[in-house]
Protein backbone atom coordinates (compact mmCIF):
# COMPACT_ATOMS: atom_id res chain seq x y z
CA UNK A 1 0.00 0.00 0.00
CA UNK A 2 1.75 3.58 -1.39
CA UNK A 3 1.63 5.35 1.97
CA UNK A 4 1.51 8.69 -0.51
CA UNK A 5 -2.33 7.48 -1.50
CA UNK A 6 -3.24 8.36 2.00
CA UNK A 7 -2.20 12.22 2.12
CA UNK A 8 -2.66 12.85 -1.65
CA UNK A 9 -5.12 15.74 -1.46
CA UNK A 10 -2.83 17.36 1.08
CA UNK A 11 0.20 17.08 -1.40
CA UNK A 12 -1.71 18.71 -4.25
CA UNK A 13 0.25 21.44 -5.88
CA UNK A 14 -0.45 25.15 -4.45
CA UNK A 15 -1.75 26.34 -7.63
CA UNK A 16 -5.06 23.33 -7.16
CA UNK A 17 -6.05 25.27 -3.88
CA UNK A 18 -8.12 27.32 -4.62
CA UNK A 19 -9.90 25.89 -7.88
CA UNK A 20 -13.49 24.63 -6.67
CA UNK A 21 -13.47 20.40 -6.20
CA UNK A 22 -15.79 19.85 -9.16
CA UNK A 23 -12.91 20.89 -11.12
CA UNK A 24 -11.08 18.22 -9.56
CA UNK A 25 -11.29 14.41 -10.35
CA UNK A 26 -11.77 12.35 -7.05
CA UNK A 27 -10.90 8.48 -6.98
CA UNK A 28 -14.60 6.86 -6.12
CA UNK A 29 -15.63 3.51 -4.88
CA UNK A 30 -18.96 2.17 -6.27
CA UNK A 31 -21.06 -0.19 -3.97
CA UNK A 32 -18.60 0.54 -1.32
CA UNK A 33 -19.94 -1.85 1.30
CA UNK A 34 -20.30 -4.79 -0.99
CA UNK A 35 -17.14 -5.95 0.30
CA UNK A 36 -18.97 -7.50 3.27
CA UNK A 37 -22.52 -9.17 1.37
CA UNK A 38 -24.61 -11.72 3.63
CA UNK A 39 -24.74 -14.32 0.97
CA UNK A 40 -27.65 -15.55 2.71
CA UNK A 41 -29.60 -12.63 3.30
CA UNK A 42 -32.40 -11.57 1.49
CA UNK A 43 -32.64 -10.08 -2.19
CA UNK A 44 -33.44 -6.16 -1.95
CA UNK A 45 -36.64 -5.45 -2.39
CA UNK A 46 -36.21 -3.77 -6.11
CA UNK A 47 -35.26 -7.19 -7.76
CA UNK A 48 -37.59 -8.32 -10.09
CA UNK A 49 -40.08 -11.44 -8.93
CA UNK A 50 -38.49 -13.29 -11.81
CA UNK A 51 -35.26 -13.21 -10.38
CA UNK A 52 -36.72 -13.64 -6.69
CA UNK A 53 -38.01 -17.03 -8.56
CA UNK A 54 -35.03 -18.30 -9.88
CA UNK A 55 -33.34 -17.35 -6.38
CA UNK A 56 -36.09 -19.17 -4.73
CA UNK A 57 -35.74 -22.56 -6.20
CA UNK A 58 -31.95 -22.71 -7.68
CA UNK A 59 -30.61 -21.24 -4.57
CA UNK A 60 -27.42 -23.51 -4.64
CA UNK A 61 -26.52 -22.05 -8.10
CA UNK A 62 -27.88 -18.56 -8.24
CA UNK A 63 -26.10 -17.68 -4.56
CA UNK A 64 -22.95 -18.00 -5.51
CA UNK A 65 -23.20 -16.67 -8.98
CA UNK A 66 -25.10 -13.49 -7.74
CA UNK A 67 -22.89 -13.20 -4.53
CA UNK A 68 -19.42 -13.04 -7.02
CA UNK A 69 -20.95 -10.37 -9.42
CA UNK A 70 -22.20 -8.45 -6.63
CA UNK A 71 -19.23 -7.59 -4.76
CA UNK A 72 -17.57 -4.95 -6.44
CA UNK A 73 -15.43 -4.09 -3.70
CA UNK A 74 -12.81 -6.44 -1.56
CA UNK A 75 -11.56 -3.94 0.61
CA UNK A 76 -12.64 -2.36 4.09
CA UNK A 77 -13.10 1.51 4.41
CA UNK A 78 -10.45 2.23 5.59
CA UNK A 79 -8.84 0.38 3.51
CA UNK A 80 -10.31 1.99 0.60
CA UNK A 81 -9.52 5.62 2.01
CA UNK A 82 -5.91 4.92 2.23
CA UNK A 83 -5.74 3.67 -0.71
CA UNK A 84 -6.99 7.35 -1.91
CA UNK A 85 -10.46 6.43 -2.73
CA UNK A 86 -12.43 10.05 -1.28
CA UNK A 87 -15.79 9.12 -3.30
CA UNK A 88 -18.07 6.58 -1.88
CA UNK A 89 -21.21 5.00 -2.87
CA UNK A 90 -23.26 4.57 -0.02
CA UNK A 91 -26.64 2.60 -0.91
CA UNK A 92 -28.87 2.28 2.13
CA UNK A 93 -31.85 0.06 2.99
CA UNK A 94 -34.04 -1.56 6.03
CA UNK A 95 -34.47 -5.17 5.41
CA UNK A 96 -38.67 -6.31 4.67
CA UNK A 97 -39.88 -8.12 7.32
CA UNK A 98 -37.44 -6.84 9.95
CA UNK A 99 -38.95 -5.91 13.48
CA UNK A 100 -35.47 -3.59 14.48
CA UNK A 101 -34.38 -0.32 13.55
CA UNK A 102 -30.75 -1.55 11.88
CA UNK A 103 -30.12 -0.11 8.37
CA UNK A 104 -27.58 -2.22 6.08
CA UNK A 105 -26.14 -1.52 3.13
CA UNK A 106 -27.18 -3.52 -0.21
CA UNK A 107 -26.23 -4.29 -3.47
CA UNK A 108 -28.37 -6.75 -4.66
CA UNK A 109 -27.98 -8.66 -1.33
CA UNK A 110 -27.62 -7.14 2.47
CA UNK A 111 -24.45 -6.61 4.10
CA UNK A 112 -23.38 -8.06 7.27
CA UNK A 113 -22.48 -4.90 8.42
CA UNK A 114 -25.17 -2.37 9.78
CA UNK A 115 -25.13 1.24 8.32
CA UNK A 116 -23.49 2.79 11.93
CA UNK A 117 -21.07 -0.06 13.06
CA UNK A 118 -17.50 -0.25 11.97
CA UNK A 119 -18.21 2.19 8.59
CA UNK A 120 -19.17 5.63 9.23
CA UNK A 121 -17.56 5.62 12.40
CA UNK A 122 -14.32 4.63 10.71
CA UNK A 123 -14.00 7.00 8.06
CA UNK A 124 -14.48 9.79 10.91
CA UNK A 125 -11.79 7.58 12.96
CA UNK A 126 -9.42 8.03 9.49
CA UNK A 127 -9.96 11.48 9.17
CA UNK A 128 -9.31 12.70 12.26
CA UNK A 129 -5.69 11.36 11.65
CA UNK A 130 -5.76 13.13 8.13
CA UNK A 131 -6.76 16.51 8.80
CA UNK A 132 -6.46 17.80 5.41
CA UNK A 133 -8.28 14.33 3.45
CA UNK A 134 -11.83 15.44 1.68
CA UNK A 135 -14.39 12.78 1.61
CA UNK A 136 -17.69 12.43 -0.28
CA UNK A 137 -20.47 9.98 0.82
CA UNK A 138 -23.38 9.79 -1.24
CA UNK A 139 -26.16 8.05 0.45
CA UNK A 140 -29.12 6.59 -2.03
CA UNK A 141 -31.66 4.22 -2.13
CA UNK A 142 -33.50 3.82 1.01
CA UNK A 143 -35.30 0.72 0.33
CA UNK A 144 -37.57 0.23 3.25
CA UNK A 145 -36.94 3.42 4.93
CA UNK A 146 -40.03 5.11 6.50
CA UNK A 147 -39.53 9.13 8.06
CA UNK A 148 -38.63 7.61 11.09
CA UNK A 149 -35.84 5.70 10.03
CA UNK A 150 -34.81 8.81 7.91
CA UNK A 151 -34.70 10.40 10.76
CA UNK A 152 -32.33 8.14 13.01
CA UNK A 153 -30.28 8.29 10.21
CA UNK A 154 -29.65 11.49 9.72
CA UNK A 155 -29.59 12.12 13.03
CA UNK A 156 -26.26 9.61 13.76
CA UNK A 157 -24.62 10.60 10.75
CA UNK A 158 -24.83 14.17 11.87
CA UNK A 159 -23.67 12.76 15.68
CA UNK A 160 -20.75 10.78 14.26
CA UNK A 161 -19.13 13.55 11.66
CA UNK A 162 -20.41 16.72 13.89
CA UNK A 163 -18.37 19.94 12.73
CA UNK A 164 -16.77 17.97 9.99
CA UNK A 165 -19.83 18.31 7.87
CA UNK A 166 -19.51 20.52 5.29
CA UNK A 167 -22.89 22.50 5.12
CA UNK A 168 -24.74 22.95 1.73
CA UNK A 169 -25.09 26.22 1.93
CA UNK A 170 -21.21 27.08 1.96
CA UNK A 171 -20.90 28.07 -1.36
CA UNK A 172 -16.83 28.22 -1.78
CA UNK A 173 -15.85 24.64 -2.05
CA UNK A 174 -12.18 24.10 -2.55
CA UNK A 175 -9.47 22.82 -0.84
CA UNK A 176 -8.09 25.69 1.00
CA UNK A 177 -11.41 27.23 2.36
CA UNK A 178 -11.92 23.87 3.14
CA UNK A 179 -9.14 23.49 5.55
CA UNK A 180 -9.72 26.57 7.00
CA UNK A 181 -13.02 25.67 8.09
CA UNK A 182 -12.44 22.46 8.97
CA UNK A 183 -15.06 20.74 7.00
CA UNK A 184 -13.70 17.20 5.81
CA UNK A 185 -17.32 15.35 5.05
CA UNK A 186 -19.60 16.55 2.27
CA UNK A 187 -22.62 14.30 2.59
CA UNK A 188 -25.08 14.11 -0.09
CA UNK A 189 -28.30 12.27 1.06
CA UNK A 190 -30.70 11.47 -1.57
CA UNK A 191 -34.26 11.84 0.01
CA UNK A 192 -36.08 14.99 0.80
CA UNK A 193 -35.52 13.75 4.18
CA UNK A 194 -32.55 15.78 4.46
CA UNK A 195 -33.71 19.16 2.99
CA UNK A 196 -34.59 20.44 6.69
CA UNK A 197 -31.00 19.75 7.61
CA UNK A 198 -28.20 22.66 6.37
CA UNK A 199 -25.50 19.72 7.06
CA UNK A 200 -26.66 17.28 4.07
CA UNK A 201 -26.44 17.83 0.33
CA UNK A 202 -29.03 16.83 -2.18
CA UNK A 203 -27.88 14.12 -4.71
CA UNK A 204 -24.61 15.29 -6.30
CA UNK A 205 -24.19 14.62 -10.02
CA UNK A 206 -20.92 12.99 -11.92
CA UNK A 207 -19.58 11.11 -14.23
CA UNK A 208 -19.16 7.83 -13.97
CA UNK A 209 -16.51 6.48 -16.15
CA UNK A 210 -17.05 2.61 -15.25
CA UNK A 211 -13.33 1.83 -16.48
CA UNK A 212 -11.08 -1.06 -14.83
CA UNK A 213 -8.18 0.54 -15.84
CA UNK A 214 -6.67 4.42 -15.57
CA UNK A 215 -6.23 4.74 -19.37
CA UNK A 216 -9.93 3.73 -19.86
CA UNK A 217 -10.93 6.38 -17.04
CA UNK A 218 -8.60 9.26 -19.17
CA UNK A 219 -9.74 8.64 -22.11
CA UNK A 220 -13.61 8.54 -20.88
CA UNK A 221 -12.98 11.89 -19.11
CA UNK A 222 -11.05 13.29 -21.99
CA UNK A 223 -14.34 12.50 -24.03
CA UNK A 224 -16.24 14.00 -21.81
CA UNK A 225 -14.37 17.19 -21.09
CA UNK A 226 -14.81 17.39 -25.35
CA UNK A 227 -18.27 17.60 -24.85
CA UNK A 228 -17.94 20.42 -22.47
CA UNK A 229 -18.64 19.79 -18.40
CA UNK A 230 -21.23 20.92 -17.31
CA UNK A 231 -21.95 23.64 -14.02
CA UNK A 232 -21.10 21.56 -10.18
CA UNK A 233 -20.68 17.98 -11.83
CA UNK A 234 -17.83 15.83 -10.07
CA UNK A 235 -16.20 13.03 -12.11
CA UNK A 236 -14.98 10.05 -10.13
CA UNK A 237 -12.68 7.03 -10.85
CA UNK A 238 -14.35 4.01 -9.60
CA UNK A 239 -11.69 0.89 -8.63
CA UNK A 240 -11.58 -1.95 -10.44
CA UNK A 241 -15.24 -4.51 -10.01
CA UNK A 242 -12.88 -7.02 -7.66
CA UNK A 243 -10.41 -4.89 -6.58
CA UNK A 244 -10.59 -1.71 -4.51
CA UNK A 245 -7.20 -0.39 -5.43
CA UNK A 246 -6.27 2.57 -7.99
CA UNK A 247 -4.23 0.85 -10.78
Amino acid sequence: MDPSCQYWMSGLPEELWDIPITNLTIPGSHDAMSYCLDITSPLVRSESDTFRLLDKFFYCFTRPAIFRWATTQDKSIADQLSLGIRYFDFRIAHKPNDATTDLYFTHVLYTHLTVLVRNTGSVATWLESHPKEIVILACSHFEGMDDLLHKSLIVSIIKVFGSKLCPRKESLLTLRSLWASGYQVLLSYDSEAATPHQELWPAIPYWWANKQTAQGVISYLDWQKDLGRPEGFLSRFEPDAKDGTLP
